[in-house]
């Protein structure tokens, strides 16, 4: 599942609008709002914001278990949901 993909899933799972989320994570709307059209990719910093609102976090790299191309969201029960570049 591409980034845009998952973040507009999870934020219409916590029930949250674009505005909403632009603003409980301290990001530009315009920002947000292309990261979920796919128009632009955010950087970890941002991706790592956006998810803490979210409740999910993101590993990458090699300390995180998953090789440095492959990203994962974990959601707070332990589950994973992949992102694909």
């Amino acid at each position: 599942m591409k980034f845009a993909e998952l973040l507009r899933q999870e934020r219409i799972r916590n029930k949250l609008s674009l505005r909403q989320l632009a603003r409980l994570s301290g990001l530009p709307l315009s920002s947000v709002a292309k990261y979920e059209s796919g128009e632009m990719e955010p950087t970890l910093r941002a991706a790592h914001t956006v998810f803490s609102v979210l409740g999910a976090s993101i590993a990458v790299g090699a300390h995180s278990g998953y090789t440095p191309l492959e990203r994962k969201v974990r959601y707070g029960n332990g589950r994973h949901a992949g992102l694909n570049h």
